[in-house]
């Protein structure tokens, strides 16, 4: 009766503790804590001398002993399948041995490692209702035999209510983690969007480079860094930007390909993230003794673009050194540095290619038209070696004049084009004797020819622009005109002044642009099969009324003629 009174307070005292520890871990904070309650209590209850709690981690297929009671006994980390533990997590059944060394199951060699002689052992599943299991509930001792039935099933009690509080805890801790990295997802957007906003502002590369930079080291917090770019054709390194202490002695610095850590990561494209310089192989200590500066931390990111490898990102002396964080939002930069670096290298090479075929395009169209007035003054030079009358040599000697005058307009117009010269000299001009001088000279350019040139001056007052360059466009109006007309028509030129504005107006009776061309007129190099011109005589005439703060339209009628206007604004235009 003693001996059944004294098993009922047993019962009665381990079912308390079991509410005890139920209370205990359900109250626990964290996950380390939830462990260390548990050891520390069932240690206590059992008499154990050690005891374990292994977590699955589902990543790496293991269990790990992440909380420990026994000072022999530390971190363990074992595949999920081997040894007790591996079993019992496996087939999720509590296993009690008396003496581990009598079971095949039961590996050796932690007991080797730790010092510690296993003998009993009671393992559990941590298993909460019908789900999956979390891990493994160990208790050890050195005495063989030295578990119960009662202690069997005291272990199996408290190792559900740990996996209900763990299951719980567990989910915590991971939505924390996912919280923590939306976070640091965030905070790299907003890294990215900055170098963004940095590429699309930003037209000096250098400059932005140095944004990029500046947004790096202020993101991951380093005291120095630098972006190295490569020179193929001088093997080396050179330092494109640089922020930090001495950076400005890093300018003159050339670093041979390979050398240092970030003429290795430039080579290797390989990323190297140590607490300090000293950690690595490829720590080249010449050059922060030729610079007078300690290199601590260090995090060097290769920068790229595809196939292609332009340098490499090294942020430098982050106190505490980087981390997993930092070094994937330095690569993150890194790359939008070698994505921009590709651009500005495609957009030099897309201009380089425009300008040779513009070249080809102009000296293509140069050289045709130079055919017909060269054609000219061969055939006067040679009639004139055979003219005896001097009012003939006279008037053959004036068209070749006229015909070299013609090639030198024509050299002038197209060199001022190409170099893009926008200087225009504005001055006052008396409409009445502009318009004299240049029906005189309109008179010699369509002597010779079928069309007919009338000339109506409305505006006889005063006006503000470039005298030159608006006779150079009237002229190429002119010659577009007659080009147009190779059978014969008319050509009337007239000058109003309407409002505040100068306008000059250009019309031909001739067959008219084709539609094709129409809408792209004023571009370079467009024309509709004329035997004269270079392609940039109405590119011409556009940009010079515009430098006049002006405008050019244009109005045809397939069959019916040609109409062009030009208006200069009231900036340019004055009263008498």
């Amino acid at each position: 009766m003693e001996r059944a009174t004294r098993q009922t307070d047993r019962q009665a005292e381990r079912f308390q503790a079991l509410l005890e520890v139920g209370s205990q871990i359900s109250s626990a904070r964290d996950v380390d804590q939830v462990l260390q309650e548990v050891l520390e209590r069932i240690s206590g209850l059992l008499n154990a001398e050690a005891a374990t709690l292994f977590v699955h981690d589902r990543d790496n297929r293991e269990l790990w002993g992440r909380a420990v009671k026994g000072e022999s006994l530390k971190d363990i980390r074992i595949p999920d399948s081997m040894g007790i533990a591996g079993h019992v997590f496996s087939t999720g059944r509590t296993l009690m041995l008396g003496d581990a060394y009598d079971d095949a199951r039961f590996n050796p060699e932690i007991d080797r490692q730790s010092g510690f002689h296993t003998c009993s052992v009671i393992a559990a599943p941590l298993r909460h209702l019908s789900g999956p299991v979390l891990g493994v509930l160990q208790v050890l001792d050195r005495k063989v035999d030295a578990f119960s039935a009662e202690d069997k099933a005291l272990v199996e009690g408290i190792s559900a209510q740990v996996a209900a509080v763990l299951d719980n805890v567990m989910l915590v801790e991971q939505l924390r983690r996912g919280a923590e990295e939306l976070a640091s997802r965030v905070s790299d957007l907003d890294a990215l969007y900055e170098i963004e906003q940095a590429v699309s502002s930003v037209t000096a590369q250098a400059d932005l480079l140095e944004r990029i930079l500046s947004i790096a080291m202020e993101r991951v917090g380093a005291r120095a860094g630098s972006i190295l770019l490569a020179e193929e054709d001088r093997d080396s390194l050179f330092f494109r930007s640089a922020k930090g202490e001495r950076s400005e002695a890093l300018v003159s610095l050339r670093l041979k390909t390979g050398q240092g850590i970030a003429g290795h990561v430039a080579e290797s494209g390989e990323v190297v993230r140590v607490k300090n310089a000293e950690d690595s192989e490829f720590h080249d200590r010449s050059v922060a003794r030729r610079l007078g500066v300690v290199t601590g931390a260090v995090l060097c990111v290769p920068v790229g673009a595809g196939n292609r490898s332009f340098g490499a990102l090294e942020l430098l002396n982050k106190k505490g050194g980087f981390s997993e964080k930092d070094e994937r939002l330095a690569v993150l930069l890194a790359s939008q540095v070698g994505r921009a670096l590709q651009r500005r290298q495609s957009q030099d090479e897309i201009e380089r290619r425009a300008r040779l075929a513009t070249i080809g395009q102009m000296l293509s169209g140069v050289l045709h038209d130079l055919r017909t007035p060269l054609t000219v003054v061969g055939g006067y030079a040679e009639m004139m070696a055979g003219e005896d009358e001097p009012a003939l040599r006279a008037e053959m000697s004036a068209q070749i004049l006229n015909q070299l005058q013609h090639i030198s307009d024509m050299q002038q117009e197209t060199l001022a084009f190409v170099r893009g010269e926008r200087s225009v000299f504005i001055r006052k001009v008396f409409m009445h004797v502009f318009m004299r001088e240049l029906t005189e000279q309109l008179v010699q350019e369509f002597a010779g020819c079928s069309v007919e040139l009338k000339v109506h001056t409305g505006y006889t007052g005063a006006a503000r622009f470039d005298e030159s360059k608006i006779k150079r466009v009237i002229f190429n109006l002119s010659r577009n005109a007659i080009d147009a007309m190779p059978e014969g028509g008319r050509f009337l030129l007239s000058v109003e002044r309407e409002g505040d504005e100068v306008v000059f107006r250009a019309k031909d009776n001739g067959p008219g642009i084709p539609k094709e061309i129409a809408d792209r007129l004023f571009e370079s190099f467009v024309t509709s099969g004329k035997k004269h011109g270079t392609g940039l005589g109405l590119a011409i005439v556009r940009k010079i009324a515009q430098e006049h703060g002006g405008s050019v339209s244009c109005k045809t009628q397939i069959g019916k003629g040609t109409s062009f206007e030009v208006r200069l604004p009231a900036g340019t235009a004055a009263d008498t």
